[in-house]
Order: structure tokens, then sequence, then C-alpha cells
């Protein structure tokens, strides 16, 4: 099978604009985790989406790179590349529909989609969406507000983000009135914004597989959050396959998956542990962080994994059970 991996900050989709430095390296570790994965599988033709400025990047010789230049529409080269191939990964972010795009253009392209279809995506990559559905079926999480229809601060800190932002993206947290108000101020299109209470709590996430309103986990993350000066919210890095009982995260992800029954493949969910608590904080329909250490934390891989669902039911099977940390910054 001929496979295109789109990851979409290092492969062309800001090639008429600076590299964030933070998500190219973010999205060059999950590149290079997932080709690891699906050139150990042997079987398979890789193609991949290459930025000019990363032609440098450290690559096997048998993978095909399309580059992508400034004078390209990075849209119109990933829709001719997808001609040519079977299956198609795509590693982007929610933000501006971007996943959405690529998914929904495989999708009318005929092809194999290696990740949740357009439809999930647009459930989950809305988090006011993704809170409405969750709600509907009484899956505990972190309450959530348009910022436009409830503007109001809460005393034990306030967490603003885009609701369609990914990660860390555009996510603030104010602890006293006078920073909220200026952040307040300083948003524009507050509708395009939701308004959280700060939650505190131990910050995880799932990483699972998903298919057909069933999921499976495969480890259970720590993530480490710091504050910028700005009063953004930042990933630093975390902690692949923290030693933790997995079965009350395993009930989490058998919820998500009837709520979400359009997800597949691999996705992560982000939540928040207070006790003997758990609550969502939002779903992300694609590759995370986390999945660059699950093949050293568990001898698993991962895509290998994900191809099994084309054809039936995956099946983890560990041959490690390490924890692994994994720096972001």
């Amino acid at each position: 099978m001929k496979i295109l991996i789109f990851e979409y900050i290092n492969g062309g989709g800001c090639a008429n604009t600076d590299l964030p430095p933070a998500l190219a390296h973010e999205g060059l570790l999950m590149l290079q985790a997932v080709l690891k994965d699906l050139i150990a599988i042997g079987k398979h033709e890789l193609v991949v989406l290459l930025d000019q400025r990363c032609i440098h990047i450290d690559l096997p010789q048998s993978i095909e790179r399309i580059v992508v230049t400034p004078q390209d529409d990075v849209l119109t080269v990933f829709t001719n590349a997808i001609q040519s191939c079977d299956a198609v990964l795509p590693i982007a972010p929610e933000t501006k529909q971007i996943l959405w795009t690529l998914c929904a253009t495989v999708e009318a392209a005929g092809k194999v989609l290696l990740s949740s279809s357009a439809s999930a995506v647009a459930k989950t990559a809305d988090k006011m969406e993704t809170f409405n559905v969750l709600s509907t079926h009484h899956i505990a999480a972190v309450p959530s507000h348009r910022l436009d229809k409830h503007p109001h601060f809460y005393n034990q800190g306030t967490i603003i983000k885009a609701r369609d932002g990914a990660g860390c993206e555009n996510c603030f947290i104010c602890y006293n009135e006078d920073d909220f108000e200026r952040l307040l101020i300083s948003l524009h299109e507050p509708k395009h914004y939701v308004i959280q209470p700060f939650i505190n709590g131990v910050a995880l996430s799932i990483s699972a597989l998903f298919k057909k309103g069933t999921g499976v986990i495969l480890c259970v993350n720590r993530q480490f959050i710091t504050i910028c000066d700005n009063q953004r919210l930042k990933l630093e890095g975390c902690e692949v396959n923290c030693h933790v009982d997995k079965a009350p995260f395993q009930t989490v992800v058998d919820q998500i998956a009837q709520a979400f029954p359009d997800l597949w493949g691999y996705a992560g969910i982000d939540l928040i542990k207070q006790d003997d608590q758990v609550l969502v904080v939002e779903i992300n329909p694609r590759l995370t962080s986390s999945y660059t250490g699950i093949r050293e934390a568990l001898g698993m891989n991962v895509a290998a994994l994900v191809l099994d669902l084309l054809d039936g039911e995956a099946k983890p099977m560990p041959t490690k059970d390490q924890t692994i940390r994994v720096q972001l910054t």
C-alpha cells in the first residue's frame, strides 16, 4: 500500500510564513515517530510532503519526498499527491478547520483515511460542540461556555481558550479580575473562545484506538503545563505511560467511543484528575505528542495497530512497561 503522511507544519502548511518553532518541533517528533513505525512494518511505500526549509530533515532514503515551496498552494499539492496514493495519514491542527479540510479532501478522493473522519473532527475540533456532546451523554467534563455569552470571572482562576485551538494554543489563564478584563479587551470575536473554571488537579491524557463506537486504551500520560509571562499556557512535555490504574480510564474511553462513534484510529483525550474524579478537557482526533513515546514505553507499533483496524480489530500487546519523558521545549 502506498501511504501519504502529511504533517502540516513541516509539510508545507506554513510554506509562505515563518515556521512556528514549538509546533514545528512537536510536528517533527510525531512525523519521525510514525515513519519509524510504518517503516518497521516493511511492506508499504511511503510518501511525505516537506516544506522546502525542512528538506534537511533526517529521513530514510526509501521515503519519497514532495517539496512544497512558498509559491505553492499546499492544499493543491496535497490533493494532487493523494491521487497516486492508496491511503493518507494527516497530522494537522484542528485550528481554522485545517484537519477537517484535509480529512474531507481524502474522503472526497475516495482514498483510505488513516484517522478519524471529517465528521468526527467537526464534532471534536469545536470545544463547545465537544462539551455539548459530552454533556448529552452524561460524561464528566470541565464546564465550558461561549465567552461572548458567559464573560464571567471564576474566583478559583479562569481559563479562556480558542474554540478550535490545538493543545495549549491560544489558551490563557487569569487569577485576578484585572488580568481577566485586560484579556477580554485584547481578544477579538469572543464567540470564537470558550471560558472554563480552573480545575486544580493532575493534567493527564489518554492515548487510545477507536473504531465504530468502541475504544481501547493504550496508555495514560501525564502532562507538564506551565504559565508564560503573557498568561498563556504552554505544554512543556509529557510522561508517556505513567503508572496509574488504567481501569477508570478505560471507562472514559468506552464512554467517548459511544458518544463519538465516528472516531477512528489513534486519538488523544485530555483530562484533569481531581481526587477520584476524572474530567474530560478535550478530545484530539489525531496523533498527539504522546504518540512519540509509546513505542519506547510499551514496545508496540501503534501505526501497525491502526492499519489492523482496516480489516478487523487492533489487539495491543505491550512488550514493555516503562515511563518515557517526551520533551517539547
